[in-house]
């Protein structure tokens, strides 16, 4: 006797992804109106905004999405006093129909927003920084980890099929839930995330999102974990990285800067002597190779 093998249907299927996007949004913050081909995810994970489209008008409150369907006007403006973050994705998918969270804010359950952390953490796998700000056209790292694209498709998939099936449990509309307790943290986690982007921008509130907790314990289990505060651990990793530049290659300072994700190269060379008590100038000349 064989076996006979079964075809396996989709019914989601994501076909592009334009960004993946963790804002720290400040005060009086909003944007122009725009539409775009495909659906974007806008998901408040802190503070509040106030959505204006086509087919909803309103607050969109702390662990709420709503997405937009492709081809809606909408704009969105900050809550006077709050600096919101917001997760934005925008993606086009086949399948079911996905217009119906245009029209009422969702409230996500603990294991949605864990599944939304994920998919934010892969979307750095396979796209090039800057995460924080506004771009028409988020690059591909040229060396992304093995599977990455597939496991950010994958990902989101399984959060949109979870989306759709509590959705049609409650009727056309997710109950309010108390969400759960502060997950338990894994510091050897989140210290390997922040060696992956420590050359990035990298908030608090990002990382107590990602990691499901609070700012307070977030702070408190890494520094009991390295010694360090999430502050001087990532100072501590450019500066290594700044001193093996300056040392080994030949690229300019205000490039080594640059790489390094500081504004200007006033700023690095400030953050340098503080640290070494020399500038980077005079480092070179000390112990250039």
């Amino acid at each position: 006797m064989e076996y006979v093998l079964k075809k396996l249907d989709d019914s989601v299927r994501v076909t592009g992804i334009a960004n993946v996007h963790f804002f720290e949004f400040p005060q009086n913050f909003y944007t122009k109106v725009e539409k775009h081909p495909f659906y974007e995810l806008v998901y408040v994970s802190s503070g509040s905004l106030t959505v204006v489209s086509d087919d909803y008008n309103g607050k969109l409150e702390k662990n709420r999405l709503i997405i937009h369907r492709a081809g809606e006007n909408h704009s969105l403006k900050c809550t006077s006093g709050h600096n919101p973050t917001v997760i934005v994705i925008g993606f086009t998918c086949t399948g079911s129909n996905l217009n119906r969270f245009s029209f009422s804010p969702v409230l996500l359950d603990d294991a949605q927003i864990k599944k939304l952390a994920e998919i934010v953490i892969e979307g750095r796998n396979v796209f090039a920084p800057p995460y924080d700000v506004p771009k028409y056209d988020m690059k591909k790292k040229k060396n992304p980890p093995f599977g990455a694209e597939q496991m950010l498709k994958n990902l989101l998939e399984y959060f949109i099929i979870g989306l759709l099936r509590k959705n049609d449990l409650n009727i056309g509309t997710l109950v309010e839930e108390e969400l759960s307790s502060i997950s338990p943290v894994n510091a050897n986690e989140i210290v390997a995330y922040i060696d992956d982007n420590f050359k990035e921008r990298i908030t608090l509130d990002e990382l107590a999102f990602l990691f499901r907790t609070n700012r307070s314990t977030l702070c408190k289990v890494f520094k009991s974990s390295t010694g360090k505060t999430i502050s001087e651990y990532v100072s501590d990793k450019k500066l290594a990285v700044a001193k093996n530049k300056i040392e080994n290659t030949d690229k300019t300072l205000t490039e080594i800067a640059e790489s390094l994700n500081f504004e200007s190269i006033h700023y690095f060379t400030r953050f340098f002597k503080k640290r070494l008590g020399i500038t980077p100038s005079e480092y070179r000349n000390k112990y250039k190779k």
